[in-house]
């Protein structure tokens, strides 16, 4: 018994003796093995910096070369140097990091260091420019100011000098992240080695521990790093990943993106329709609430239920942090996770797609600029020399009298009104011509300013803030007319056609007078008024045709006013006149509709004549849009006579339309024709038959009595 207890406690000493040597091992293993691999994941993250570098030279060198391409066409360059500064301080911190992180001694990176150390010269005088890089002026346009020019010659240099030394700096850091991705390689076989060390140690300790203590601790430990690289994972991923039970309620676990997405910690537990509910409108949350229900159905299809999916791009509001709002886009995707008995949850990756759909919407944007460039240029190629650039003039020469109501200073709601009236005339005549040239981007960019115009009208009360977004958008108006001058005289140049004549205009643009533009010889109004019929024609689903005589004998200092009246009343009997074929032909018509001009001389002048076949002008129709628009009470329009009603056609703001469109429903249309007849002294008369015709007369005086009048 003796000899056996001896024994026993011999074999416990040795066996507590082999654990201790054991455990000390295993210790030191395991310290060793911390040390390396602290040291293996710095050396990694070093390689990471130094592969990083690489692709930074090069990037200089093309953000310079973009710089001097800016500067080279008087782009602006703001945004340009923002991104080289950027790029450098990235580059300049990132090395410097690296030196700190890296073997000290390297020889690489000390020769990075020194190239990198050599383009401090010629990128500050680059980076610290603060000073306006251009000049503006009436003649030579936009020029490099004297800064402008010294900033690039060091451009320049610069980018010559980066193009230089590119090819050097990266070799040195590829040098560099060679011997890094040895130095790792090497100390990843060291920790192999290490680690199959301590985990014979840690199986002969096992062993020792006996076969269920070992498979306990195998078990334990492969469970403690199962979970510490799930919450690694889940730290680490920039999605947001969460399960969701069969009361459609969050687990208790979930990655750390959730936190960013929606501002808040609480999830374990919450139920799905409570963390959107205060981000979507009530009817999405329904709809998105029945999806996840029907997930957990065994017959539903997932792929099919992917294509369904209504919460594939949701847009919600966030607090930004600062007291603001800001938008983003999420996208939510769902899996089903199945178990032996069916469907245990369902995996929800929320991912943030807010770049992706503002960089789309950019492209979108830009596609449709592109696109508006190239329709705006098609259209010019239709367009005579002459009459573009007298359209231009006469254009801007009324957007200087826009920009003269706009700055006229007023006080009352009443003033204020006034001066929108005189808007709407100025503008509407700008639309007509423009469509009658099809120039589409013109007459787009003045509808839209109308639009602004009628929004400013609705208003219950006006003051002169209300006017300064109209400002904006005249000037913008503005340029764009700048442009296409621009784009109509290469145009000219490439088409060689009458150099003298385009010379004298552009000479002549864009401050000719009006007296200058009336001294030009009138232009035949036959083949514009005929393309713009066809436009009409087709953007309203009619069919007409038009006959035209005796425009040529209009005199010069008609031309503008009789080029206003046929353009609005051509554009109204599109609209409002000739009647889609099926309508025609229920009333006994020919199909297509007869619009016919005619322009004479006579004995007390002259004498324009517009007529269309179609509907006519109904009476009592006037009457309900001018008690619709409240222009008259009921008291009025039972005491109208037909006279009084036709006078309704030209009065401000009438319009038997109730949708704006591009050729009617503003209401001054008319009203414009009216003040533009009635200026030169001129009567106009209506005549009609509902059904069958209406016929507007115009006549003017004669041409000398009105130079007389005027001189």
């Amino acid at each position: 018994m003796t000899l056996a207890g001896t024994e026993r406690r011999r074999r416990q000493l040795i066996t507590a003796g082999l654990g201790t040597a054991l455990t000390l091992v295993m210790g030191t293993v395991l310290i060793m093995g911390f040390r390396l691999a602290t040291h293996v994941r710095a050396n990694i993250g070093s390689l990471q910096t130094a592969s990083t570098l690489q692709t930074y030279p090069e990037e200089i060198s093309q953000q310079l070369n973009s710089l001097r391409d800016r500067l080279e066409v008087r782009a602006y360059s703001g945004q340009a140097l923002a991104d080289l500064q950027g790029t450098v301080k990235r580059f300049d911190q990132m090395l410097n990091e690296l030196g700190v992180s890296a073997e000290s001694d390297s020889p690489q990176l000390h020769r990075a260091l020194q190239l990198w150390h050599q383009y401090a010269p010629v990128l500050d005088p680059v980076l610290s420019f603060n000073a306006q890089p251009y000049v503006d002026s009436d003649t030579t346009g936009s020029s490099l100011s004297r800064e402008g020019r010294q900033y690039y010659a060091e451009v320049k240099r610069a980018q010559l000098f980066a193009s230089d030394s590119a090819g050097p700096l990266q070799a040195q850091l590829a040098a560099l992240a060679a011997t890094l991705q040895r130095t790792c390689s090497d100390a990843a076989a060291r920790l192999r080695i290490l680690l199959l060390a301590g985990v014979l140690a840690a199986l002969a300790l096992a062993g020792a521990a006996g076969y269920f203590r070992l498979t306990r601790s195998s078990h334990e430990r492969a469970a403690r790093e199962a979970q510490e690289q799930t919450r690694d994972i889940l730290k680490t991923v920039h999605e947001g990943f969460f399960l969701l039970d069969a009361d459609y309620r969050i687990g208790s676990v979930w990655s750390e993106a959730l936190t960013r997405m929606f501002g808040r910690r609480d999830f374990a537990g919450l139920s799905f329709e409570e963390l959107l509910k205060d981000l979507v409108a009530p009817a999405t949350l329904a709809t998105a609430t029945k999806y996840i229900k029907l997930l957990w159905g065994d017959r539903a299809h997932e792929n099919l239920m992917r294509s369904i999916n209504p919460l594939g791009q949701l847009e919600i509001v966030m607090d930004n942090g600062h007291g603001g709002k800001e938008t983003r886009y999420l996208e939510f995707d769902f899996h089903r996770v199945m178990g032996p008995e069916g469907i245990k949850h369902v995996l929800c990756a929320v991912g943030d797609i807010t770049s992706s759909v503002l960089l789309a919407r950019e492209l979108q944007e830009s596609q449709e600029n592109a696109n508006a460039q190239v329709d705006m240029m098609l259209g010019m190629l239709h367009v005579e020399p002459l009459q573009l650039m007298a359209f231009l003039d006469s254009a801007e020469t009324s957007l200087n009298l826009v920009n003269g109501i706009l700055r006229e200073p007023a006080r009352s709601d009443t003033e204020f009104r006034k001066k929108l009236g005189g808007l709407f005339r100025e503008l509407h005549g700008i639309k007509g011509e423009a469509s009658a040239l099809n120039l589409k981007s013109v007459a787009s960019r003045v509808h839209a300013l109308e639009d602004m115009v009628a929004d400013c009208k609705k208003k219950p009360e006006l003051s002169g803030n209300d006017f300064l977004p109209l400002v904006l958008k005249l000037d913008d108006l503005l340029a764009h007319l700048r442009s296409v001058r621009e784009m109509g005289a290469r145009l000219t140049t490439l088409k060689e056609t009458a150099p003298a004549a385009a010379a004298a205009v552009a000479a002549a643009a864009p401050h000719g007078s009006a007296a200058l533009r009336q001294s030009r010889p009138v232009e035949d109004l036959s083949r514009a008024l005929q393309a713009m019929a066809e436009r009409l024609a087709e953007e309203h689903a009619k069919r007409f045709r038009l006959t035209v005589a005796g425009l040529t004998e209009v005199p010069p200092s008609y031309a503008a006013t009789v080029k206003d009246c046929l353009i609005q009343m051509l554009r109204n009997a599109a609209v409002h006149g000739i009647e889609p074929p099926e309508v025609r032909r229920a009333h006994t018509k020919q199909d297509v509709g007869v619009v016919s001009v005619h322009f004479r001389k006579v004995s007390e002048g002259y004498e324009l004549v517009f007529e269309d076949d179609g509907a006519g002008i109904a009476v009592e129709a006037l009457k309900a849009a001018a008690l619709r628009q409240r222009l008259i009470s009921e008291d009025q329009a039972h005491g109208m006579d037909t006279r009084a009603a036709m006078a309704l056609i030209f009065r401000p703001g009438f319009s038997t339309q109730e949708d704006v469109s591009m050729d009617a429903g503003r209401g001054v249309g008319m009203d414009v024709v009216a003040r533009s007849v009635y200026a030169l002294g001129g009567r106009i008369g209506v005549s009609t038959h509902p059904g069958r015709f209406t016929r507007f007369k115009i006549l003017l005086p004669a041409a000398r009595a009105v130079s007389s009048a005027v001189a």
